[in-house]
């Protein structure tokens, strides 16, 4: 009985080809949406508001363009309720923090006000006090969480289909709604 060579090499060709698409396939979500190893710290976020000097005309309504430290108008703002510098900082924290959820409990005296998400399971966090040069100590807190998987998942999930469905469907808060469902 002959044996015909093509269809055992036909039957090898493809189990081959199928083990290397498994370990495509394996490999692939990790390399795609594997979380950031390092993260932002908390201590470095410290460093540099510390060290940050700005022009007082920038963030406040009355100030000249002499340069002040960050922490001096922080205190400003916490102690009068003018959220300019508040703004500024939660710039500086979007930007360092990248995605990240964060919480920033700050304190001057009496007065205090935060910035952020409410709950953080913080993996970084810090505090410091520093002095005010009007006088006083102000208390920042910092907590810098992880981000979780659909924060970066989800939202390159839905996009193809966000896209390919009516104009309503792209404005936005039906991707913010399924978030909310998933975290849930």
């Amino acid at each position: 009985m002959p044996r015909d060579r093509r269809g055992i090499t036909a039957f090898l060709d493809a189990i081959v080809f199928m083990g290397v698409l498994l370990l495509a396939l394996t490999l692939l979500p990790s390399q795609l949406y594997a979380p950031d190893e390092g993260g932002p710290s908390a201590s470095e976020l410290l460093d540099a508001i510390a060290a940050s000097k700005v022009r007082m005309s920038d963030l406040s309504e009355d100030g000249d363009d002499s340069p002040v430290f960050l922490t001096d108008m922080v205190a400003y703002s916490v102690h009068t309720g003018d959220g300019l510098a508040l703004e500024y900082l939660e710039k500086v924290l979007e930007a360092h923090c990248r995605g990240h959820p964060y919480q920033v409990r700050l304190s001057y005296g009496d007065d205090a006000a935060s910035i952020g998400e409410g709950s953080v399971k913080a993996r970084s966090g810090a505090s410091a006090e520093y002095s005010v040069s009007a006088g006083g100590r102000l208390g920042i807190s910092v907590s810098i969480g992880e981000r979780s998987c659909f924060d970066y998942v989800l939202p390159a999930l839905l996009d193809p289909v966000l896209d390919s469905g009516p104009d309503d469907l792209r404005a936005g808060p039906v991707a913010v709604h399924v978030v909310d469902e998933l975290e849930d």
